[in-house]
């Protein structure tokens, strides 16, 4: 979703790693999905691109 909305934008993987003070390294892990991307860094770079990043419990996992 980031890539598509990046490329919406005609933005390069370099623009949003500049606007966002990350390598272009990042970003292409965060669009790729890696999973060893920090939560924090994926909202950053979605929030770059307009989008925002929203996690919800998963109610049917959660014990108290």
């Amino acid at each position: 979703m980031i890539q598509t909305r990046r490329k919406q934008l005609g933005m390069t993987q370099q623009d949003v790693a500049d606007i966002a003070g990350l390598q272009r390294q990042t970003i292409s892990r965060v669009e790729a999905g890696n999973k060893a991307v920090a939560v924090a860094t994926v909202a950053h770079v979605a929030a770059v691109v307009g989008l925002d990043l929203e996690v919800k419990p998963r109610y049917e996992n959660f014990r108290s």
